[in-house]
């Protein structure tokens, strides 16, 4: 009687059970055509023992002898590691032969598919084992299954991913404390959210996803990594608690992830403890005591494990080599590669084990006040090095280290809040003042510094003190009620004079000017700019001095002296090319095409504008490429040609919702309100405008601007009609009325091109778009460039007359004549 093909553990219901991985079936498929030997790594819990059987069983037809799989979960000595492939093989021992004879001789005639799982605690004897085989077995293949690779000289490492995530989207209220929820169809796009709902239904007959729980849904995947057997675990607790509820226990997510004994799970897996404890014992002392002091990081470079993590039996010789290690063993990943330098990180789960550890067995203050005292150094060091000439691209370098170094910050300054060190908390939020104005993070970083300011006050070093109100009320600006903004500012610059510090004095006199024009009180706000500026020029600070030159500009276009306001705005642009800094560059730019375009100067207002908009784009720089899209928008107005106008006008409103700021969304509304007045239509323009008065109304931020629309709208079609528009859209959520401010009439007179009228890579596009993708997945997709794909969204629009997404459904089949 011959033996079975396999002996692979799979039950009939384990092929209904298992989800996602797709695409790496088919690639390790077509791996295992041509390598010897394929090693799946990555940490405990990611799922290669199911992923490794899914895939023997796909190939089994390709091996004459079938597959046999060999278990090596309790197998740590070099004996017991052959004794069990031996077993497993049904290997005969002669006297004269060792083990690995026995093997060799059972394997040499064989044409099969030898899968070793679990291999980490018997890495050298299997390492040994494998080259003998591929030397002396050539028709047999192998594919193992380990926490760290074997190093084999044939042999194919092939790290399992985690399960494919949905993006954390940007919240239209930056103060939400409900998650922003994912459509039912983007579902099934994500392996994670698709493993957690077969599970949970799985546990509960009835549960499904709502619009209600998926963002809790998406969360819960995000935070525990892409991890299978965590979500797993997670999904199990949906049989007595909420999503919600399950959400709120992942901060004690050991407790919470337990199998209850339905699941046959090996012992190592039966809590998410249990994975981490299993991949702890694998380590060395210098291993685990590197590993534990990495948690403090929520991402880092080597640099900075070198200076924060070395000592008491770590030297900073060791921190490269150990990285090694750790990576072999899948304990850290490489999280990205930023300005040339690889950055690591530590999973979720693994961090909140790693802290831990790090609490129990060392001096966990003495870390952070390193990393404390580092973050320091280095963000003040930059921070000056801002204010003298330097490559733009040496500037968007730090611009993009900073914002993958975000959660750092946020962490770093809760520790320093936690053990008393303000001062050293309000360096930081100071330091990091370039990058959350030019990142428009005004809504995050103005709560750090509301938290930092109001950690005891008396004792705050006063010119740090000073410089962090000014900065608070800076960034408040576009986000709070004017009222409480001047009074922010006014406390800053009372602070400021009190202890004599410029820049505070001229950052604070700068928002005070900028609120005095929104209000019209021209005079008041060049008093203040002017000052603003002495005070600038003294502290050596270019932002400022360039805030407030714009003020002065701004002003001056009030009273009827456009000469005056170039010559502002050309001091600037002159300062901003000197100093290489395309930021305060792309603003005077802005404003100067906005003076053109007063001027009726077209050619050359559309010329400076569209040079600032892609400089705004290259950041990016929401709010900036917002204010600059609706500008040239109007230019297009201003020139009769409503149809040229619509794209701009789409993005700025696209950007504006991206950001979270309603002043945005407001003016955004507006400017569309504008649009659909020239398109000839008043309901539509009365009902955007109402949108935009009641934004306005709730920030405390009048304009004449909704008071003009709503005049014009009545003269058009009488009172009654007027007020009944300007109230249609008021009472709905504002997601939906960016859809219907996004979905424009069709042109009177015109006809929309069909699918025939995009080039093949335009369909390609649009068809990967009406899926759902984002302009970065669409590039990832393609292989091309994020711009790339934004021009190409462009053109489509252009193409099909319409302007956002949700108009693309059906747009790409081909359709019906008539």
């Amino acid at each position: 009687m011959s033996p079975p093909r396999h002996n692979l553990p799979l039950s009939a219901g384990e092929f209904i059970r298992f989800v996602g991985r797709e695409r790496d079936i088919v690639d390790l498929g077509r791996l295992l055509g041509t390598a010897r030997m394929i090693t799946l790594t990555g940490t405990g819990g990611i799922g290669k023992t199911r992923l490794a059987l899914h895939l023997a069983e796909r190939v089994l037809r390709q091996f004459p002898d079938g597959v046999r799989f060999i278990d090596l979960s309790e197998a740590s000595t070099h004996e017991q590691a052959l004794r069990t492939v031996a077993a497993g093989l049904q290997a005969a021992q002669g006297d004269s032969t060792t083990l690995m004879d026995g093997i060799i001789t059972a394997l040499r005639t064989q044409h099969l598919l030898l899968l070793l799982d679990t291999c980490e605690h018997a890495v050298g004897p299997m390492a040994e084992l494998c080259q003998a085989v591929l030397r002396d077995c050539p028709r047999v293949r192998i594919l193992a299954t380990s926490r760290r690779p074997l190093h084999v000289p044939e042999e194919s490492i092939w790290r399992v991913p985690p399960l494919s995530l949905p993006s954390r989207p940007t919240p239209t209220d930056p103060y939400a404390a409900v998650p922003v929820p994912i459509p039912r169809r983007d579902a099934q796009r994500y392996e994670s959210v698709r493993l957690f709902l077969t599970r949970a239904h799985a546990a509960r007959s009835g549960f499904e996803m709502t619009r209600e729980n998926s963002g809790y849904i998406a969360e819960i995947c995000r935070m525990l990594d892409g991890l299978p057997l965590a979500i797993e675990l997670a999904a199990a607790r949906v049989r007595v608690l909420s999503v919600q509820q399950i959400l709120r226990r992942l901060d004690d997510r050991f407790q919470l992830l337990t199998s209850d004994g339905t699941e046959n799970l090996p012992a190592r897996q039966r809590t998410l403890r249990a994975v981490l404890e299993w991949s702890h014992g694998m380590l060395t002392n210098a291993e685990r005591s590197l590993l534990h002091r990495l948690s403090v990081f929520s991402t880092w470079y080597l640099e900075m494990a070198e200076e924060v993590c070395s000592g008491e039996g770590v030297e900073p010789t060791d921190i490269l080599p150990l990285h090694f290690s750790l990576l072999d063993k899948s304990l850290i990943v490489v999280d990205a590669e930023i300005n040339g330098t690889a950055h690591y990180r530590l999973t979720e789960t693994v961090r909140a084990y790693a802290i831990e550890q790090l609490e129990e067995d060392e001096d966990v203050d003495e870390r952070w006040s390193r990393y404390l005292d580092f973050s320091v150094r280095r963000l003040e060091e930059a921070s000056e090095r801002g204010r003298t000439p330097n490559d733009w691209t040496e500037r968007l370098g730090r611009l993009r280290k900073y914002d993958h170094h975000r959660e750092n910050h946020t962490r770093v300054v809760g520790w320093a809040l936690s053990e008393g060190r303000v001062d050293e908390a309000l360096r930081v939020c100071v330091a990091l003042r370039p990058h959350w104005l030019m990142r428009d993070l005004s809504a995050e970083g103005g709560r750090l510094l509301e938290c930092v300011l109001a950690a005891s006050p008396d004792t705050q070093s006063p010119p740090w003190r000073a410089r962090a109100l000014a900065l608070h009320a800076e960034l408040r600006l576009d986000v709070d009620p004017a009222a409480r903004v001047s009074t922010l500012a006014m406390c800053a610059l009372e602070s400021a004079r009190a202890c004599r510090e410029p820049g505070a004095a001229a950052s604070a006199l700068t928002t005070l000017a900028t609120l005095s024009l929104r209000a019209s009180s021209v005079e008041e706000a060049e008093r203040q700019a002017l000052q603003a500026l002495e005070w600038a020029v003294v502290a050596g600070d270019p932002i400022t001095e360039a805030g407030a030159r714009e003020v002065l500009a701004r002003s001056a276009r009030r009273r009827g002296a456009p000469e005056e306001a170039v010559a502002h705005l050309e001091v600037s642009l002159s300062a901003a090319r000197l100093l290489c800094d395309r930021w305060v560059e792309a603003r005077s730019l802005h404003a100067l095409g906005s003076i053109a375009a007063e001027a009726g100067e077209h050619d050359r207002a559309r010329e400076l504008l569209s040079e600032a908009l892609d400089v705004f784009g290259e950041l990016p720089s929401d709010p900036a490429v917002a204010r600059c899209a609706a500008d040239l928008g109007r230019l297009h107005l201003s020139w009769r040609d409503p149809l040229s106008a619509r794209a701009p006008l789409a993005r700025c409103l696209q950007v504006s919702f991206t950001s979270g700021r309603r002043i945005s969304v407001a003016r955004a509304m507006e400017a569309l309100a504008e649009l659909a007045l020239a398109e000839e239509e008043a309901t539509r323009a009365a009902a955007l405008a109402g949108v935009a008065a009641d934004l306005r109304t709730s920030l405390e931020q009048p304009s004449a601007e909704t008071v003009r629309l709503r005049s014009a709208v009545e003269r058009r079609v009488g009172a009654d009609q007027a007020t009944q528009a300007w109230n249609a859209w008021r009472s709905l959520p504002l997601e939906q009325v960016r859809d219907r401010a996004l979905a424009f009439p069709r042109p009177q007179g015109a006809r929309a091109g069909g699918p025939e009228s995009l080039t093949p890579r335009e369909r390609e596009i649009a068809t990967l778009a009406e899926k759902g993708l984002s302009n970065r997945e669409i590039a990832e997709e393609l292989i091309i460039s994020q711009a790339t794909a934004a021009r190409h969204i462009a053109n489509i629009f252009r193409k099909l007359s319409i302007s956002s997404r949700t108009q693309l459904t059906g747009w790409t089949s081909p359709r019906e004549p008539g």
